[in-house]
């Protein structure tokens, strides 16, 4: 028998990672241990939908492996609690819950009203306000528009299904997702090349639907085409350090509200807030939409 000089051990085919709890243990083996735990906090603290279970789970641990992955040890010195309460602090709810709140499920709509089908609710024919000058059935109007929107919108999307970019810009313009929320799709691509696709995606669609194009001009139009007048005797009611009189002035003005806080000395959190009333006393200043 020859002896060697140097123990030779064979590269482990799954790699293991040292733990307190179990020793050295796989990543598979890591996430079965406290998986059932972190679900029971994010249902039961974090008040985690169950649909949104799994990915705040995957999250979390996905956390749990970039970390590892950079630093074997990691586990090493915490708990098998502390491991699943890291899952839960890097699960994304709190965003996962904001976004759904964005939204109502079909099925939850059901529930709510009581309804077969949702366009029993949207389209009756049974309105107890007639659209404007028409003399048939409310739902066959309705109808007739939910089509021209429908055509419209495939028309743009067979102009832009090969560009992503064009893409993310037709989903922006057409749903209550922002460009903010899809600035991370595509790599180099960032809030700002998307809101500016999406702007020229929503012209475009006014223009193909016609009649659909909102006739009332908004205070901002009025106002730049030389109607001043009541924007500024709104504006004369606060006086200059008021912050009222920032949010209507950094509107008049075009400012942004991290341009107006800076220039009149805001917190832009608390501006925007008065930036938002401010718009609707503009508008009913000027006697038309927002």
């Amino acid at each position: 028998m020859i002896d060697s000089r140097f123990d030779i051990r064979p590269f482990p085919r799954v790699a293991t990672y040292p733990t307190v709890w179990g020793g050295k243990l796989s990543f598979e083996q890591i996430s079965d241990d406290i998986r059932p735990r972190a679900a029971k906090m994010l249902l039961r603290q974090y008040r985690v939908w169950p649909q949104d279970l799994d990915d705040c789970l995957q999250n979390g641990l996905m956390y749990i492996w970039e970390q590892l992955a950079a630093d074997r040890d990691f586990l090493a010195r915490k708990s098998r609690f502390e491991a699943a309460l890291i899952v839960c602090h890097r699960s994304k709810s709190t965003s996962i819950r904001k976004q759904n709140l964005r939204y109502e499920y079909m099925e939850d709509f059901w529930v709510k009203q009581d309804f077969k089908h949702p366009e029993e609710m949207q389209i009756s024919g049974m309105e107890r306000f007639k659209i404007a000058g028409e003399h048939w059935a409310t739902w066959a109007t309705l109808t007739d528009i939910r089509i021209d929107i429908e055509c419209a919108i495939l028309t743009v999307y067979e102009q832009v299904k090969d560009d992503p970019v064009g893409l993310l810009a037709l989903y922006a313009a057409t749903t209550s997702v922002t460009c903010k929320d899809l600035a991370y799709v595509v790599p180099g691509k960032g809030e700002e090349a998307i809101r500016c696709r999406t702007v020229a995606i929503r012209n475009q669609l006014r223009e193909m639907l016609g009649t659909l194009q909102r006739e009332q001009a908004t205070w901002r139009e009025k106002f730049d085409s030389g109607e001043v007048e009541p924007a500024l005797k709104l504006l004369e009611r606060h006086p200059e350090h008021d912050i009222k009189y920032a949010a209507i002035r950094g509107l008049i003005e075009g400012k942004s509200s991290r341009q107006a806080a800076q220039v009149f000395g805001h917190n832009v959190n608390t501006l925007q807030s008065h930036r938002r009333r401010a718009n609707k006393e503009l508008a009913r200043a000027y006697g038309c939409t927002a």
